[in-house]
């Protein structure tokens, strides 16, 4: 069994649930070629298996597929698949159906419990009473005092992880040429995804100057600064999670809509604020769009890594028509 690296010889991780097959978070493997590489962590070059080793373990990455894999991101030729707390890059199509909620499932569900905690409520009330200490000693800017008697646990966790500003920069209004320089969190719910331009989200700020209930007036906020405020703002409205039934009905939204970036897109296209979307279509909004957005980077990753497969096959070609035993000739020699 290999246990190091074969180009730096770095140690692979000693518990591995397959037996005589070392490796760290990320495997390679081929089920119709029979190869198997162990990715370091380090270096990231892949280390060639040796034939003999590789066929029950084959069978077994091939079944955690099956019962636990879930698609990240995939090109022609290869697919990256999270399975069981590994990220298993599988040559071929591996046929697992796409669900964009999983992942960022997972991650509300964890927000809800986080928040439910007895101490998550201690340290919220703790910062509170410092915060407030410090404005009454004069040690805090007047621009950012905050009732903090009368703020909820929620609010003061929003405070405490992600500010006041959701976004700051500057834009004009198309219509009063006024200037925008920064979009609040306490007014976040107001903000309306539009449909998109040349292929780039488009975010709707309410001008108060001209008719802030009318999508067609209003600021934009466009591309990148778009789709980063609109994530930051689900992400302060949504800090006590969502429940397991918002979940089933967010996934099935986006199952409806085809795919996490058609959801998205049908968002922009009816053009409402996030506080008519409602609670269970914002749920659906936060995980599709991050899905969309990691998904988008992953597939970068995922053609890298293609290039780097192609490389490796030929040389585990070489290497296993050196290793197996000749063909015999026509007189059985």
């Amino acid at each position: 069994m290999i246990t190091r690296c074969l180009y730096c010889h770095r140690p692979f991780p000693e518990r591995s649930r397959f037996p005589g097959f070392a490796h760290g978070p990320r495997v390679a493997y081929d089920p119709v070629r029979s190869r198997l590489w162990a990715i370091c962590d380090g270096c990231y070059r892949w280390s060639l298996q040796p034939l003999a080793e590789r066929h029950e373990t084959l069978d077994m990455l091939e079944r955690l597929v099956v019962d636990r894999g879930h698609p990240l991101a995939s090109t022609a030729n290869v697919a990256l698949i999270e399975a069981g707390g590994l990220e298993l890059l599988r040559v071929g199509d591996a046929r697992l159906v796409e669900e964009a909620w999983w992942r960022y499932g997972r991650e509300l569900q964890r927000r809800r419990e986080e928040f439910h905690r007895s101490y998550s409520r201690i340290s919220a009330f703790t910062i509170a009473a410092f915060a407030s200490l410090g404005e009454s000693l004069g040690v805090t800017d007047f621009d950012t005092k905050i009732a903090w008697d009368h703020m909820p646990v929620a609010d003061i966790q929003r405070w405490r992880h992600f500010g006041t500003l959701a976004w700051l920069g500057r834009t004009r209004c198309p219509d009063c040429r006024s200037v925008l320089r920064a979009v609040r969190f306490d007014l976040s719910w107001w903000l309306y995804p539009l449909p998109e331009e040349d292929g780039k989200m488009v975010l709707g700020v309410p001008c108060s100057r001209c008719d802030p209930w009318t999508p067609d007036k209003g600021y934009r906020l466009r591309g990148r600064d778009a789709e980063l405020t609109l994530r930051r703002v689900l992400a302060y409205q949504h800090i006590m999670g969502a429940s397991d039934r918002e979940l089933d009905d967010a996934a099935l939204l986006i199952e409806r809509s085809g795919s996490a970036p058609a959801f998205v897109r049908h968002v922009g296209d009816d053009g409402v604020s996030l506080r008519r979307l409602g609670p269970v279509r914002t749920v659906a909004l936060e995980i599709a769009l991050n899905d969309t957005v990691e998904r988008r980077l992953l597939e970068m990753e995922v053609k890298g890594l293609e290039a780097t497969w192609r490389h490796e096959e030929r040389l585990a070609s070489i290497v296993d028509e050196e290793l197996e035993p000749p063909y015999p000739d026509a007189d059985g020699r």
